[in-house]
């Protein structure tokens, strides 16, 4: 099985990829995801050099709806992209039968996902600085380090844990499917998975 076109952006820090590098890049990933889809795809892959090592992220949108994310680090960039597309195919190879069953038995078409603003929060330090008064450690606000918007796509339960374990991500923000509310799935401390369900979103008044 083969892919019959994937779009696959490819970016490097820190250090320039060549054209043997790219096409590198370009061949092995499709074959990796030719074994197990031929519908088109799009893929992002990220490499970034830090001091000796090199690393690579590659995030892979499936035709399921679902996103694939790995990780590969190495002495060079090649030895950190195959670890990376190494990662990927176990995944694949792990979860093969249940994404080809989701891929046919997907429903009516989605909703859109929402959008929802995204803010990293800096930590309250541990003691107030040295002159503050009770009302300046009192009214302060958490530092915005940086901000962005967080897709929240309609996924079913199952989906999301799906989704959860293909990913590298702590946890997944999606619409329940059944209902329409937000609903989020995270790992627990223990290795298991919970899910948080608050029901559907009441109407607006």
């Amino acid at each position: 099985m083969t892919t019959h076109t994937m779009q696959i952006r490819i970016s490097g820090k820190n250090f320039d990829i060549g054209a043997a590098l790219r096409g590198h890049v370009e061949k092995r990933l499709p074959e990796v995801i030719g074994k197990y889809f031929d519908h088109a795809l799009t893929a992002q892959v990220v490499m970034e050099k830090q001091r000796q090592t090199f690393h690579v992220e590659c995030v892979v949108h499936l035709p399921t709806g679902l996103v694939l994310q790995t990780n590969g680090s190495g002495t060079d960039a090649y030895a950190a992209l195959d670890e990376a597309l190494e990662h990927l195919e176990k995944r694949l190879r792990r979860y093969k039968k249940r994404l080809i069953s989701h891929t046919r038995q997907r429903r009516k078409k989605p909703m859109p996902a929402m959008e929802a603003a995204s803010f990293v929060l800096a930590p309250a330090p541990e003691e107030p600085a040295a002159g503050a008064s009770a009302e300046m450690v009192t009214d302060d606000a958490p530092a915005i380090v940086a901000e962005g918007t967080e897709r929240i796509s309609e996924m079913s339960v199952d989906e999301a844990v799906m989704q959860l374990e293909l990913s590298n991500r702590s946890f997944v923000l999606f619409r329940n499917a059944r209902h329409g509310g937000v609903n989020v799935v995270y790992w627990r401390g223990d290795g298991n998975i919970g899910w948080v369900d608050p029901g559907p979103c009441a109407p607006a008044d």
